[in-house]
């Protein structure tokens, strides 16, 4: 099955800030970050059910070479909305938050 992937504003805000911040503590980290999100989120086009659902139904795909942050996504029919990309030791009331600003 093959599905559209949407990465959503405030998502693409997420990977951003932490981009900044990696490239803050090595200069270049931050570009790898981002390219390790894309590969993540490229993967949600024909894999998105793989990924077991944390709550809700919200499911999180993982960041490679950055293990403790995750790709937040629901699946709504053909299509992926990428909703947050975070640190999972980040408290869950503000995914439960983007969620509800979806629709979920």
């Amino acid at each position: 099955m093959s599905f559209v992937v949407k990465k959503l504003r405030p998502a693409e805000h997420d990977a951003l800030e932490a981009a900044v911040w990696y490239d803050e503590q090595e200069a270049g980290l931050g570009d790898e970050f981002l390219n390790e999100v894309e590969a993540a989120v490229q993967t949600l086009s024909r894999d998105a059910m793989i990924h077991r659902v944390r709550f809700g139904d919200v499911r999180r795909a993982s960041v490679q070479r950055f293990r403790f942050y995750g790709v937040y996504y629901v699946v709504q029919g053909q299509e992926v909305w990428v909703i947050a990309i975070e640190h999972g030791r980040r408290h869950s009331r503000h995914l439960h938050k983007r969620l509800r600003q979806v629709g979920g």
